[in-house]
């Protein structure tokens, strides 16, 4: 799997910052608990918890509009300082015994910047990676990313709250997120693979919430959302009962409390070699079922052996199919979100997420005041049961709206020959395409040859030669061949790989038929090949222009090689 994403430096890069955010994510989410608790308990914890998930729900559509509308790498930039300055506030109000209601203030900062992490990340993935195969894996490795900083964070956090105290565990979470902001700025270099908004005038109020429609439109997505959101009403349930295991059950101290979720963490590690098997296959439904069942069944266990040994094992089980579960219901989602709405998909997670874990808290907080803890381990597992045996037949729905070619999509739209493209006409497109792995020195098309084809390219660069004289450099997110398929002329150049390549093709009545279907894709066509200046060139009929020759092209020229 790794061999899939070697040579991606960018994806490396996008995974490392991700990593160290991860570990401040988790190891601060333990740090503010264990810091509300000591002033007021499971009271203090609950609030704290609200505090911080409450204002994450009402800011995720904008945080998904942001990473689909803004370039993702700079959203994913301005995430990494925003935690980053909010970490490093409250470290110095701690150390200096400032106001708590400061804390409490800036607590929700991190839980922000984590959101627009996630959505961004999302967005930008397709930018960065080079095949359908290379995009899942991205995400299986994201997966096992998220269980590393599961164990990691609260770990580390748990030590050094042990060691020196609350200020010095959240100034270790602030550098983490400097780190990653120092891993983003450099190295990654994403085409913009956005296309053409298909408002220019729109707000951003309007455009996050048409685009969040737009993303829960599929009966199968609701679905999965709401398992989704289920899983974290059980983490949210977790987070306070390791708290209230660590310091009340098994009185083993504060800093327990990281370690215990740091058992979490280390079986969502052991995950990786389940996720493994994930990269080819189509059907993940029933394994997202089990692996949510199984997760928050053992959490019931805990009650029937209250003792370290058990909780450990018990939790660490239930991290390994969280993790399961988790990795799964993110390649679900990247395969099924609507491609202009990615970012938006993925920060509806996010607000879902921050339901949950606030859900998850009330629960714990109202079990445990009903029947005592026992009843707190009881209810998640009773939930879960209930939640799965209702969807179990309609979770089918969900493998079948799991088969948009993302990656292809998002190549294509790139273009502008494409980007004047309705979503179904593009996406028909997509599924037409084929991949093509050039080793470096072939001649992919030749001067005066008949053109069969026209090609895009996912990676590698590209010389184009015309009468031996070289005309440009093609790379990742360009196309050529056009000028041959629209006027059935030879080609009237060479390209040759420079480098190995990975391209996709697109025959030749697929290419035309769609530009004879749409006027504003034929009058880019119109506009590349006049850009060329060579009257030789000749346009079909269909294609011809249709109005005074010194008026202005409907769009910029982009050369291509034909």
């Amino acid at each position: 799997m790794l061999r899939e994403v070697r040579g991606n430096g960018a994806l490396a890069r996008v995974l490392g910052a991700y990593a160290s955010c991860g570990i401040a994510e988790f190891g601060i989410w333990i740090i503010l608990l264990l810091y509300a608790y000591d002033r007021d308990g499971a009271t203090g914890s609950t609030v704290m918890v609200l505090v911080q998930v409450l204002p994450s729900i009402a800011f995720a559509p904008f945080a998904g509009r942001l990473a689909d509308r803004i370039a993702p790498v700079r959203v994913l930039r301005l995430s990494y300082v925003v935690q980053a300055a909010a970490l490093g506030t409250v470290a110095l109000t701690i150390s200096l015994s400032g106001p708590e209601a400061l804390v409490f203030a800036l607590a929700p900062c991190a839980t922000l910047g984590f959101d627009l992490t996630c959505s961004a990340q999302a967005a930008l993935f397709p930018a960065i990676v080079r095949t359908p195969a290379e995009l899942t894996t991205a995400n299986v490795l994201t997966g096992w990313t998220d269980g590393a900083a599961y164990l990691v964070g609260p770990a580390v956090a748990g030590a050094v709250v042990a060691l020196g105290g609350l200020a010095p565990a959240v100034v270790v979470t602030a550098a983490a997120n400097v780190l990653a902001a120092a891993l983003v700025s450099g190295g990654v270099r994403a085409v913009d693979l956005r296309g053409t908004p298909q408002s220019e005038t729109s707000d951003l109020q309007t455009g996050a919430f048409s685009s969040l429609w737009s993303a829960l439109s599929s009966p199968a997505t609701r679905l999965l959302l709401v398992f989704i959101g289920f899983y974290y009403v059980l983490i949210g349930a977790l987070d306070v009962l390791c708290v209230v295991l660590a310091v009340s059950l098994l009185h083993l101290g504060q800093g327990a409390a990281g370690y215990l979720n740091a058992a979490i963490g280390g079986g969502g590690m052991l995950a990786a070699f389940v996720t493994v098997v994930l990269a080819g296959r189509a059907h993940l439904a029933r394994l997202l079922a089990v692996s949510l069942l199984v997760a928050s069944g053992v959490v019931a266990l805990i009650g029937a052996f209250p003792s370290v040994a058990g909780a450990v094992v018990l939790l660490a089980v239930s991290g390994l199919s969280g993790m399961v579960f988790r990795t799964v219901a993110r390649i679900v989602l990247q395969r099924a979100a609507p491609p202009e709405s990615a970012g938006t998909m993925f920060a509806a997670v996010a607000g879902i997420a921050s339901l949950g874990l606030a859900a998850g808290t009330l629960v714990v907080r109202a079990s445990i005041a009903i029947d005592g803890l026992r009843a707190a381990l009881f209810a998640p597992a009773v939930v879960g049961f209930v939640l799965v045996g209702v969807a179990w037949h309609r979770l089918r729905s969900v493998d079948d709206a799991a088969t948009i070619p993302q990656v292809q999509i998002r190549l294509l739209r790139s273009l502008p020959i494409f980007a004047p493209l309705p979503p179904p006409e593009l996406e028909g497109l997509a599924r037409g395409l084929e991949l093509i792995a050039v080793p470096a020195g072939t001649a992919i098309v030749r001067e005066g040859d008949r053109g069969e084809r026209y090609f895009v390219v996912a990676d590698g660069t590209l010389a184009v030669t015309s009468h031996g004289q070289p005309l440009r450099t093609l790379g990742r997110g360009t196309g050529f061949g056009e000028i041959a398929l629209v006027t059935r002329s030879p080609r009237t150049a060479t390209v040759t790989a420079t480098t190995d390549a990975l391209l996709y093709g697109l025959d030749q009545d697929a290419f035309v038929g769609v530009l004879t279907g749409h006027p504003r894709a034929s009058s880019v066509v119109r506009n590349v090949v006049a850009s060329y200046g060579d009257p030789a060139i000749e346009l079909p009929g269909h294609l011809a222009p249709r109005r005074h020759p010194t008026a202005p092209p409907d769009s910029t020229p982009h050369p291509q090689a034909g």
